[in-house]
């Protein structure tokens, strides 16, 4: 596959069981629910423009406890994905890929969607973690 856009995201979700909706700017969007290892739900934006694929998350109502921008750099040295971001005072999980060559559908279910969505829930859920 060339190209990829939303509505080609969200059919391979779809595939994966894992439930999407659009929002009101009609961007995808994925809740993960809360359990009881993170006890917040994440949300996670997936946008699609020019054949970048990238990921946009924030966990609701989480307030790590300590320096944001040390706890986002400590998490940043320990993991290559996703890359944890303060933006407004808030921990966000942001990560993308430039799809601008010939890709296969599995490619984007294994490594794009099924990595990274996995990597933004245990990057929120290790975040406080000490080494």
């Amino acid at each position: 596959m060339k190209t990829i856009d939303k509505h080609i995201i969200r059919d391979i979700l779809d595939e994966m069981h894992i439930a999407s909706s659009f929002d009101e700017d009609g961007d995808l969007m994925i809740v993960q629910q809360a359990d009881e290892n993170f006890v917040y739900d994440v949300a996670i934006y997936i946008l699609v423009n020019d054949n970048r694929l990238s990921f946009f998350s924030a966990a609701q109502g989480y307030e790590p406890q300590g320096n944001l921008l040390e706890l986002a750099n400590r998490h940043n040295c320990r993991k290559n994905l996703p890359t944890a971001v303060v933006r407004d005072g808030n921990v966000r999980m942001e990560y993308s890929y430039l799809l601008d060559e010939e890709v296969s559908r599995e490619y984007i279910r294994e490594n794009c969607l099924g990595m990274t969505l996995s990597s933004i829930w245990h990057g929120f859920m290790h975040l406080e973690r000490e080494d």
